[in-house]
């Protein structure tokens, strides 16, 4: 017993598989009638509920309305038929019609046709068209009529009585040609004919029908087989089918139960021949019955539920074959069945319970083929089958958990049928099972046995040449069958008789070398059996050549021993001679990347099935494996899209066959038919705006498709009609979801687009006006193209602006501007000739006046020198003369001086202002003080007028950030002039307000200063006038104008900086009042300092405002007074300054800032006092030379310019000056400021005297100076014990020379080098002494001092004691 075993007679199922077409895909009814293939390629399909055309995607339908005379007339449509000129001759229950493809309309009066065709004046029945393309037209009662569009002429066929050759009776039924061009008719009584085609006379004619029905008038359809064979059956009427053999001019009859062909029911509703020899015969709940001429035997083709793509209604009402050969089959009630060999190309096998022969189970996992040419089955689930096909039985073998001689697992993925017919079954979890025809030995993992199979799950089965076997399992790696020891050698990841990659083991193959090829999850493993030794192939990204996936999923050797391997990432073919791979993917055709099973057919072509359909790979193995590929899917005829592992195979008699889920496609490769025919393309729809355009229908006024689009060549649009669609399609049947299109517009696009069926419609938006063309071409379901295509000419109008109207009329408009613009130019150009002279004049003056008011400027800077040496003279003499006449004069000297400068001061400010240089310089101060003290200046004036001046503040501090440079020209040119036009005896009174500011600034107080005289006043007219430049108001003749007409306007200005405002209330004789408010920033009151600053920033120094400059000691020996380098272009001001400053220091002199340079090098002077304005080198050129080099960095220096603003102070002092001096000057200002700087630097020298310590050593450098200082004390610490260290050697570790490290030593210290170096040697011997144990010999000699008695001298000069007593006495103290 080998278990339970079933056996059921097996049958190849009907084949005939239909694709459907129905109301879901848009048919207007399930009934159909009539059919007709048009010469364009349209399908018109009749139907109970109107007419379709279908171009294989949608239909466009056609019916009747009640409202529309040019629409169908009824729409129950009985018969169908294609005039001479395309039109389309529809005939309904109640009538005929006529369809014009060009209007899209139906023409319900036919006489113009029937005119037009030379036919008699009755209803067409039916129009037949023949191989040389004449037209037969059947006529109701009127015989017959032969239409030859080529010359345009008609032969009427009809009865004539008393002649025999011509037709019998007028009352045609049917005809139809034979394959010579002769016509076969058949008359309503049932009388057969002929007619010769040249002749048009009968040839021969046959009554059996006629005397059959008795004359009965009946409606006949009638068709001729490619034998000739005429076939007649009856319309509506239980009369079967009649064959006519026109060889032996015998007819036979063939109905139900009766006859030699036996049908299965009587009521025939259409024939057509399929194939040579196969007659198909539509019955009415019949299906279609096919005769087989050869033998006539009958086979039923009928609706089966259980087989996909079955015919979907028994009942038939029309057959009708087109030119392509495709069986169109209209159905009672579920739609339309079309058929052809090459739409529907797989077989496919499955299990069907009403049949009982059917496959067992669907689910097919693995193939094997015994010498019988017979078939073991493995399935997923369904056990063991053998397909026993000489027979037709099915025998299927099954688990039975009672029965251990049955199969170990129904779930079988793997088969062999090895050198010694023993079939191995390998299952999943059920392990490895032998089958010699009537046992089932069983091989299973055994926990305890070392030599048991590895894993129970078998994936693969492989026989090398040597009969060895060769397992490879799910998840125990690859085993190798011991067939004398009947036990199992393992190999497995890392370990075993030949290891492996991946314990997952996916296929197994050998090459032509008798290497065994190990594929799994982790590349390829090829094993030489004989020396045991393995190759391993897998995936590098960084290499090309390598495997294109590490996942293997199928290895196949082919006829001409190439390896193939199938992976989830593609295809590789191995190239043995560069041991690399060829990669073959999606990219180069494959419906996907995933291969799951490889079958080389008879043709050494290779068939591959994927998740995704399967793939006939055909290679040009003449040229290199050049491959082309060609894909198939379900609509095919494909089990499923998806196949399963394992299972394909080729038969011995070059089947392939291919498993997977739902069941077996069973083919012969050579017998799956190509479609080389190209597809007709039209256009089937134009849209305007996503709308669709109707023929002849009028849009915005106009009509834009005056026929239908398939028929037009050329669309014009206008310019705003510029959104429009074009749909197209391929007028082919054969799986048109497989259709691929390129489309092109010429004009617009640069290179073709190719699309799917599914994007079959192209919108284009904004177009540029032109002309443009649109082309399209297709493929059919196999790839072969249209490569003529259709083109439609596309023209976008311009609108009118850009017609050669227009431009026209733009030339003439553009004429007349020209000339206008030219008059208008001429005026204009006169116009600006006369404005660019004014401006030119305008120019001149306002350049004549920045000549002077530069020559002015630079006067006046020129006048600072010379009213220096006028006012520090004068100064001097006011102090030391006592005669009152000459102090008279010297004050009257020195007051027109100071009026001069303050002249020349407002010559400089309005300068300023022409150019825009004036910043705001803020300070903090007392504003209270320093607007006091400015009205303070003005007594001495108040008294020799006797006008009372008074000053009333509302605060009596007020700290805030103000421009005090500005600030007091404001108040002494708002005094000036007060003083300048009151009268004596009388009143100025100047007030000082402060308030709150309204606005959210914090911090910002309103300053309000008042000048308010008893003077002349100035009218109302004249207020904003003031404070124009060069203004002068009338005065009376007792007073003289003296101004320059521009102080005003300076303190507006001034003002303005500020961001305030100066306002004047004034009348005639009533005195003026002149307002500033100005906003103030309030600071916090500082603590008081002890000492002023050197600088004051309003320009006055503090101690000459105390009175004098502080007295400090000077040496009266000349001979030691510091010396002082004066450098000044100006022989009298060198003179000046030489004169008055050598009483109290050495005076070096310098013309310009390169011969100072080269003095200060060699003096080495103590504070250098420098012009800024020089030739050759000026003084901030000559300041930079000092300060930057090493040398001389030291040098105090002292700038003296003419240039008073503040922006050059800055200029100044940010490059190291000392300080900054502008001229004019007080000459005990200058000597106050000297002093200090040189008392400074006395200080500083104390400072670097105290640090030559051994401590010095920690402090943190900051300037050249300290740097040289302390780097002077490091070099000395470092050699303080050598005893032979000198100057030369100092002065060439610090990089200077021995000249300049005196001089420098000297200004710094007070010390020469040689002083230097001793008193640190000192200072490290009186902390040697304090601190250590030594001797006073051994601290001489540690500090470098070679003779302890200079030591003992040298020491007790510095510290007024012994070296031995400063050691006992500091001990002591410790």
């Amino acid at each position: 017993m080998v278990g339970s075993i079933g056996q059921v007679l097996a049958g190849v199922p009907d084949q005939n598989r239909f694709s459907l077409i129905d109301i879901n895909t848009g048919l207007s009814s399930n009934q159909i009638k009539a059919f007709l293939k048009d010469s364009r390629g349209y399908l018109w399909i009749g139907t109970s509920s109107g007419l379709n055309r279908y171009d294989g995607y949608k239909f466009k339908i056609f019916k009747y309305n009640s409202n529309d005379t040019t629409s169908l007339i009824n729409n129950d449509v009985l018969k169908l038929a294609e005039g001479p000129d395309g039109k389309i001759w529809v005939q309904t229950s109640i009538g005929a019609c006529v369809y014009d493809p060009l209007t899209e309309r139906f023409l319900r009066q036919d006489k113009g046709l029937l005119k037009k065709f030379n036919l008699p004046d009755a209803a067409v029945e039916d129009i037949v068209k023949d191989a040389e393309g004449n037209y037969w037209f059947i006529s109701k009662s009127s015989g017959i009529t032969k239409y030859s569009p080529s010359r345009g002429t008609s032969v009427r066929l009809t009865h004539a009585f008393n002649n025999k050759n011509t037709l019998s009776t007028n009352e045609v039924a049917a005809i139809h040609p034979n394959s010579k061009g002769d016509i076969w008719i058949i008359h309503r009584n049932g009388l057969l004919e002929k007619i010769d085609r040249k002749t048009l006379r009968v040839v021969a004619r046959n009554d059996d029908i006629y005397q059959k029905y008795k004359q009965r008038q009946l409606n006949y359809s009638l068709t001729v087989d490619s034998d000739d064979d005429v076939w007649v059956h009856l319309q509506k009427v239980e009369g079967g089918v009649f064959l006519y053999d026109h060889t032996s001019k015998t007819l036979s009859h063939m109905q139900k139960g009766k006859g030699r062909a036996q049908l299965n029911n009587n009521m025939v509703r259409g024939i057509v021949e399929a194939g040579k020899g196969s007659i198909w015969v539509g019955t009415d709940h019949g299906g279609i019955n096919v005769i087989n001429k050869s033998d006539f035997s009958v086979s039923y083709i009928r609706h089966n539920s259980e087989v996909d793509k079955s015919l979907a209604h028994n009942s038939i009402n029309t057959l009708y074959k087109d030119s392509e050969g495709i069986i169109w089959i209209g159905t009672f009630k579920k739609g339309v069945n079309y058929y052809h060999p090459n739409n529907i190309r797989f077989p496919h096998l499955k299990q069907q319970l009403s049949l009982g022969q059917s496959l067992p189970y669907d689910d097919v996992n693995v193939f094997e083929e015994d010498q019988k040419g017979n078939i073991w089955i493995g399935t997923n689930g369904g056990g063991l089958v053998y397909w026993d096909r000489a027979a037709n039985t099915y025998t299927t073998y099954r688990h039975e958990a009672s029965n251990p001689n049955s199969l170990a697992s129904d779930v079988i993925v793997s088969l062999l049928l090895d050198s010694n017919d023993f079939l191995w079954v390998g299952t999943y979890l059920g392990g490895l099972d032998k089958f010699d025809g009537t046992t089932f030995t069983h091989y299973r993992h055994q926990p305890g046995n070392p030599r048991s199979l590895s894993d129970n799950s078998i994936w693969e089965l492989y026989e090398d040449p040597g009969g060895n076997l060769w397992i490879g399992t799910l998840s125990g790696g690859l085993e190798l069958f011991d067939r004398q020891a009947n036990t199992f050698r393992h190999s497995r990841l890392g370990e075993g008789e030949f290891p492996v990659h991946c314990d997952y083991i996916t296929s197994l193959a050998g090459d032509s070398k008798g290497n065994v090829w190990v594929g799994g999850g982790y590349g390829i493993d090829v094993i030489n059996k004989e020396t045991g030794k393995s190759a391993y192939f897998s995936h590098d990204p960084k290499d090309p050549g390598s495997l294109v996936s590490n996942n293997i999923t199928y290895i196949h050797r082919d006829s001409e021993n190439h390896i193939w391997i199938g992976t989830t990432e593609g295809l590789d073919l191995y190239e043995e001679r560069t041991n690399t791979f060829r990669h073959f993917t999606m990219a180069d055709g494959l419906p996907s990347d995933a291969i799951i099973a490889i079958v080389e057919d008879a043709d050494k072509n290779l068939w591959l099935s994927t998740p995704n359909g399967i793939s006939n790979m055909r290679l040009d193995r003449k040229n290199g494996l050049v491959a082309s590929f060609r894909n198939y899917d379900e609509q095919d005829g494909l089990q499923s899209k998806v196949f399963n592992d394992n299972a394909a195979l080729l038969t011995r008699n070059g089947e392939v066959a291919f498993g997977g889920p739902n069941g077996i496609n069973l083919f012969y490769p050579g017998r799956i038919g190509e479609n080389h025919t190209s597809p007709r393309i039209v256009f089937t729809d134009f849209q305007l705006f996503n709308k669709s355009l109707e023929v002849g229908k009028p849009v915005n006024g106009r009509v834009v498709l005056p026929q239908s689009i398939d028929a037009t060549e050329q669309i014009v649009l206008k310019h705003d009609e510029n959104v429009f669609s074009i749909e197209f399609a391929a007028l082919s049947f054969f799986h048109p979801e497989k259709t691929k299109y390129r489309y092109k517009l010429e004009g617009f696009d640069k290179a073709w687009h190719t699309i799917t069926n599914a994007n079959r419609r192209v919108t284009y938006t904004n177009l540029d006006p032109g002309q443009y063309v649109f082309k399209v071409s297709a493929s059919n379901n196999d790839g072969v193209w249209n490569e003529e295509g259709i083109s439609m000419q596309l023209a976008v109008l311009a609108p009118f602006w850009l017609t050669t109207e227009a431009f026209v009329i733009y030339a003439m408009v553009a004429v007349l501007l020209l000339l206008l613009v030219h008059k208008t130019e001429l005026q204009r150009a006169r116009a600006k000739l006369i404005l660019e002279q004014e401006r030119r004049e305008a120019r001149q003056m306002h350049e004549f006046d920045l000549m002077k008011i530069r020559f002015f400027t630079n006067v006046s800077h020129e006048f600072r020198t010379p009213l220096s040496l006028i006012l520090a003279p004068v100064e001097r003499l006011l102090k030391t003369t006592e005669n009152k006449e000459q102090l008279q004069q010297f004050e009257m000297i020195n007051r027109n001086a100071r009026r001069l400068l303050n002249l020349v001061n407002q010559l400089l400010d309005f300068r300023k202002i022409e150019v825009q240089e004036l910043s705001l310089y803020p300070s903090e101060g007392n504003v209270v003080k320093f607007v006091e003290a400015t009205v303070n200046s003005f007594s001495e004036l108040s008294e020799k007028k006797n006008i009372a001046l008074t000053f009333k503040p509302n605060v009596e501090e007020l700290q805030v950030s103000f421009d005090m440079d500005k600030l007091e020209k404001i108040l002494f040119n708002l005094l000036s002039n007060a003083f300048k036009f009151t009268p004596d005896y009388g009143n100025i009174h100047v007030s000082l307000n402060c308030y709150d500011n309204d606005s959210s600034s914090a911090g910002i107080r309103i300053l309000e200063i008042k000048v308010k005289d008893t003077g002349i006043g100035i009218a109302k007219e004249n207020h904003q006038k003031v404070f124009e430049r060069f203004f002068r108001d009338v005065v009376p003749g007792n007073l003289v104008n003296q101004g320059s007409g521009i102080g005003l306007s300076i303190t507006k200005e001034f003002v303005k900086i500020h961001g305030g405002m100066i306002t004047l209330d004034s009348a005639p004789n009533q005195g003026s009042c002149f307002t500033v408010t100005i906003p103030v920033k309030e600071i916090m009151p500082a603590p008081a300092r002890e000492a002023q600053d050197t600088e004051n920033t309003a320009g006055q120094d503090s101690e000459a405002a105390a009175g004098g400059p502080v007295k400090f000691p000077v040496s009266s020996c000349l001979d030691n007074a510091p010396v002082v380098l004066v450098v000044e272009d100006s022989d009298d001001f060198r003179y000046y300054l030489r004169e008055n400053l050598q009483a109290h220091f050495t005076i070096i002199e310098a013309r310009d800032g390169r011969e100072g340079w080269q003095k200060a090098l060699s003096h080495m002077p103590d504070l250098i006092v420098s012009d800024l304005m020089m030739p050759e080198v000026n003084g901030i050129d000559f300041c930079k030379k000092i300060k930057a080099d090493p040398r001389t960095s030291h040098i105090p220096f002292v700038l003296l310019t003419a240039h008073a603003s503040e922006d050059k102070k800055l200029d100044g002092l940010n490059i190291g000056a000392n300080d900054y001096i502008t001229k004019p000057f007080s000459f005990e200002l200058l000597l106050s400021r000297i002093r200090n700087l040189i008392t400074q630097r006395e200080l500083l020298q104390k400072v670097f005297e105290k640090k030559i310590s051994v401590q010095s050593s920690d402090e943190n450098i900051v300037s050249l100076d300290d740097k040289l200082i302390q780097n002077a004390i490091k070099v000395v610490e470092a050699n303080l014990a050598n005893a032979d260290f000198s100057v030369e050697m100092l002065s060439r570790e610090l990089g200077v020379s021995r000249v300049h490290l005196y001089k420098k030593m000297v200004a710094l210290t007070k010390q020469s080098p040689v002083e230097f170096i001793r008193r640190i040697r000192l200072q490290h011997a009186a902390q040697f002494l304090e601190k250590s144990q030594l001797t006073v010999a051994e601290v001489a000699y540690k500090v470098g001092f070679n003779n302890r008695k200079y030591f003992t001298k040298y020491f007790k000069e510095e510290y007024k004691i012994l070296p031995s007593q400063y050691s006992e006495s500091r001990q002591n103290k410790a």
